[in-house]
């Protein structure tokens, strides 16, 4: 049955597993205001060091650093906390292992509502 679907079959559990790595800063920092800080200045950092990569050197790399990092990390930082995880995750590859967990549950998912219709069935 599954074999069927294919990826149709795998893209829900897919979609949850994705809004769960999205929400999870979110919650991180409603949960403890040190993780906001200390993701705050992660960024921070990151950003500084995506300017100097980028050739700018100076006063000019400190104007776009700090242009950059009162928008992304002070002013939206929910929106830009989640797709900085979401990049992080695919960088270190563990989306594979988020998919191979969703196509596992949602293996034995359909597993049990075969059983369950086969019971029905019998009865």
């Amino acid at each position: 049955m599954m074999n069927k679907k294919g990826l149709i079959g795998i893209l829900p559990m897919l979609g949850i597993s994705f809004f769960v790595v999205i929400l999870l800063p979110i919650v991180l920092f409603w949960l403890s205001g040190l993780s906001k800080v200390l993701f705050q200045v992660i960024m921070a950092f990151t950003i500084i060091g995506y300017v100097k990569q980028m050739g700018l050197d100076g006063a000019l790399m400190w104007i776009v650093s700090g242009i950059l990092i009162y928008f992304i990390v002070w002013k939206y930082i929910y929106i830009f906390s989640s797709l900085y995880m979401l990049m992080l995750l695919m960088g270190m590859g563990v989306t594979s292992a988020i998919m191979w967990g969703t196509s596992n549950i949602r293996g034995k998912l359909v597993a049990r509502d075969t059983l369950k219709k086969s019971r029905m069935g019998r009865e």
